[in-house]
């Protein structure tokens, strides 16, 4: 029975439409759930993990090199809850704001991305996160809520962009081995 319904989401979301998508993106679109596709954009190279839920009735834009891993849920969209006389279950309001995810931005498995989030480049959320408040370039964030807990290499981040190929895979959407970067922006090789 499993296998017939797998059979049948397969057919009916055989290749999910969005709005802008990048070159050498992957992403599962039969074992994950994407709600207002039209509103996703994908910038290169982005992938993401089976499982992942994106409503992205509000806007959702992943930055260029950026990797999500399984279960990973962005919401750009939540319920009136403000005023107990008009709120849910009383009205069918619902509220949208635009998420962004920057360039090469790493979020761990099951993290939860609110409404409204912005997330900086070379930032990285961690396993389980939930993140309701805007993440600074570069930041480390975890936990529930979701707080930064130390920042990554800002000058080697800058370095790796300006480079003339910041992204780390070959033609073919492989990754390439990367060299180790020593912190005076030299190679460690040299």
């Amino acid at each position: 029975m499993k296998i017939l319904i797998d059979l049948l989401r397969w057919w009916k979301f055989r290749r999910v439409r969005l709005q802008v998508e990048g070159r050498g993106c992957e992403y599962k679109s039969l074992r994950s759930s994407f709600i207002a596709p039209q509103y996703l954009n994908l910038g290169d190279f982005v992938q993401i993990g089976p499982e992942a839920m994106i409503d992205a009735t509000g806007g959702v834009e992943i930055g260029a090199g950026s990797i999500l891993a399984p279960q990973v849920w962005i919401y750009s969209r939540t319920h009136h809850f403000g005023d107990a006389a008009t709120a849910l279950p009383f009205d069918n309001v619902v509220l949208t704001k635009k998420v962004t995810v920057g360039r090469y931005v790493w979020i761990a498995a099951r993290a939860t991305i609110l409404p409204g989030v912005t997330i900086g480049d070379g930032a990285v959320v961690g396993a389980g996160a939930v993140v309701s408040r805007d993440v600074p370039p570069c930041a480390v964030v975890v936990g529930n809520p979701a707080r930064v807990v130390r920042y990554r290499g800002v000058e080697q981040f800058r370095t790796l962009l300006e480079s003339e190929n910041p992204f780390v895979y070959e033609r073919f959407g492989r990754k390439k081995v990367a060299r180790k970067m020593t912190g005076s922006g030299r190679d460690a090789s040299d």
